[in-house]
């Protein structure tokens, strides 16, 4: 059997490298774009971006050759004729770059939950499979489009790489194993500060050469929130508690901490994700077995264990340099790395992150006015809770107390977006 590397260079040498279009060439963008330049059989040929020459400017720094670049927005016929003789195409418009015949796959990596949600739709409906990178889109609506690719014939996925995809990784290793799966979860690699601001971390984002918005929704939780929405709805696990517990511990903690209270850890159940603060980056899985060779097997191989519960970590998440393998194996072998086929359990919801009051507007993910919790979606269903993903650019039409669930009532959503328009099918079909 042929690894993956060498599937690639066989397909580049019979019929040439798979064609990838990409929608949004900032810091993730353009980093997968740098890493697949790396690889055989694929190349990133088609780039997206609504900032005036950022498409361009992606491709130069992934090093590109300036000359292969070519700026199109509306002549579809020459952008395929320009990738299908080898050259590459910048645009500003997502509608214009699914529409390209010529491309085997699109990848969203735009982070902007409306946008996500256009440019999954766009590309199921071109009969394009779609890797989404943009989680905040499919903590949102990720079983609609999930349902809505599988009628297309075409895979909708998350990336391997990214938090949710790693554990799902794991997931599957180890239930094809036959273990039981008791938690599982991920590490968060910054301190936790619900009140952050992007002005507050402007110096630090500096520093680290990354945007403040960005890093803005890590530190206030909110990337960890959907993150944790997204893994649990592909897996049926829901949080026990809304926000989750998030203990502070180490790696080896994990298989102490991470089970039920029955057996000296901090759940009332098997079967919930949460997260971590201390064994970041990692991400990690609980399992247990009441097979007795099994168990003195995994103490002899030196799993980190404590009395009938291990711990399988993986130190590492490589983001959008390991998003490559999820397009390879899509392009290859029509394999998702995660997508949504049970109804949901999770939902991450809005919460104000200052007093808000009667006309002011939701700015957006890591800013100044909101952060996600996540919640079990029966809960979020039953008090009327709105699902983050929706509330960007919605207007409060009664005040919301700072720490407090926006609820329904209290927000005038923007019902034109795609995004709420799937929403609401996606509310029907598991109502």
């Amino acid at each position: 059997m042929a690894t993956l590397k060498e599937e690639l260079i066989e397909a580049e040498e019979s019929r040439g490298p798979f064609r990838v279009g990409l929608v949004g060439a900032g810091q993730m963008g353009t980093g997968m774009i740098s890493q697949i330049e790396k690889m055989h059989g694929m190349k990133i040929v088609a780039v997206s971006d609504i900032m005036p020459s950022r498409a361009k400017d992606a491709y130069i720094e992934a090093s590109v050759p300036e000359k292969l670049v070519h700026e199109i927005d509306d002549d579809l016929s020459r952008a395929d004729e320009l990738i299908r003789d080898g050259q590459r195409v910048a645009t500003h418009s997502s509608n214009f770059l699914a529409q390209i015949p010529s491309l085997d796959v699109i990848v969203e990596c735009t982070g902007i939950p409306n946008v996500g949600a256009e440019v999954c739709y766009q590309a199921i409906q071109a009969g394009k499979p779609i890797v989404n990178m943009n989680v905040e889109t499919d903590a949102t609506i990720g079983y609609i489009l999930t349902q809505k690719a599988q009628e297309k014939g075409v895979i909708y996925s998350l990336v391997a790489g990214d938090e949710p995809g790693s554990i799902k990784e794991i997931f599957d290793f180890a239930d094809a194993l036959g273990f039981e799966i008791v938690t599982i979860g991920k590490g968060k690699n910054n301190p936790l500060d619900r009140s952050a601001t992007p002005d507050s971390l402007a110096k630090i984002a500096q520093q680290r050469e990354m945007s403040a918005k960005m890093l803005c929704s890590f530190v206030d939780g909110t990337k960890t929130m959907v993150e944790m929405t997204s893994i649990g709805n592909a897996t049926g696990y829901a949080p026990e508690v809304r926000g989750a517990y998030g203990p502070k511990c180490s790696v080896t903690d994990l298989p102490k901490m991470f089970v039920p209270k029955s057996d000296g850890g901090i759940f009332e159940a098997k079967g919930a994700v949460d997260y971590a603060i201390g064994p970041a980056p990692g991400v990690f899985v609980i399992i247990a077995t009441d097979q007795p060779k099994i168990r003195k097997d995994l103490n002899y191989l030196g799993l980190t264990g404590h009395g009938n519960y291990w711990s399988l970590y993986r130190p590492y998440h490589l983001a959008n340099l390991e998003a490559p393998i999820t397009i390879a194996n899509i392009v290859l072998h029509q394999k998702e790395t995660l997508n949504h086929k049970i109804f949901p359990v999770a939902e991450t919801i809005a919460i104000a992150k200052r007093d808000l009051e009667v006309g002011d507007v939701i700015d957006g993910l890591g800013m100044f006015t909101i952060y996600g919790m996540i919640e079990k979606a029966s809960v979020a269903y039953e008090q009327g809770l709105v699902p983050m993903g929706l509330t960007v650019g919605g207007k409060i039409v009664k005040p919301v107390k700072m720490g407090t669930a926006i609820r329904y009532e209290d927000i005038a959503l923007k019902e034109d977006d795609l995004i709420y328009k799937l929403r609401r099918e996606q509310d029907k079909l598991v109502s």
